[in-house]
């Protein structure tokens, strides 16, 4: 998992640190705040991993042709890279799930 994270970069720890705050947040909050704040968690984690996979690409379009196989280091980094999506997308999914549980608990007792 470490590994995962590494090869990933910056973004994957921004990503993590933003579903951590947003489930933080959403627990010491009131019920009827909950659905809010998880969708935002959710939104600005799919942006997230956005931003890590177009910085990837901008990187490994860069460097790719400084190694001695260029196309062996061109498919690393795209493989590397694709980790932001993978990764935004299982906190994203995570997270929409818990907006809607919340989003009918809520309705359920008011």
């Amino acid at each position: 998992m470490l590994q995962f994270m590494r090869e990933g970069g910056f973004a994957m720890w921004l990503m993590l640190g933003t579903t951590l705050l947003a489930l933080g947040l959403a627990a010491t909050k009131p019920k009827s705040a909950r659905p809010s704040i998880l969708v935002t968690g959710t939104i600005a984690t799919i942006i997230q991993g956005m931003f890590g996979m177009a910085t990837g690409l901008l990187m490994v379009s860069r460097h790719y042709r400084q190694f001695p196989d260029p196309m062996a280091a061109l498919g690393e980094g795209l493989g590397e890279l694709s980790h932001n999506g993978t990764f935004a997308a299982t906190l994203a999914t995570i997270l929409g799930l818990a907006a809607l549980l919340s989003a009918r608990s809520a309705a359920h007792e008011a």
